[in-house]
């Protein structure tokens, strides 16, 4: 019985380029073309700045603990959102390479009207 070659639905290097991708994209300026990770990504600098004040010292804003693990949430979704995005760009370009190569690889077919008047 022969083995088929089955191809993984996330490449091991599609993979890591788009988790590459997840961090290069938290940029601000990336990050300002979609208005609902930005906000995310504000809330994300705003509690980084909650546990950084509480960890001086200010016991006003709840515990360190609590911040940090709202902060860890925040900071995941930012994450996940970008490697989600990544990894949709990386398999749309593998998919147009790959058509773009069967295309060039197919050899074309000469048209009936041309073999008629030549």
């Amino acid at each position: 019985m022969k083995r088929q070659n089955q191809k993984s639905l996330f490449p091991r290097d599609l993979v890591m380029e788009s988790f590459k991708q997840s961090f290069v994209k938290l940029k601000p300026m990336v990050m300002l073309k979609n208005p609902v990770m930005f906000t995310v990504y504000i809330g994300t600098i705003i509690m980084l700045a909650v546990c950084i004040w509480v960890g001086v010292g200010e016991k006003s804003q709840g515990s360190l603990a609590y911040n940090m693990v709202i902060f860890a949430v925040l900071f995941v979704t930012l994450l996940f959102a970008n490697f989600a995005e990544a990894i949709a760009e990386a398999r749309g370009k593998a998919q147009a390479d790959s058509l773009r190569k069967t295309r060039e690889d197919t050899p074309q077919k000469r048209s009936f009207l041309l073999e008629t008047y030549t």
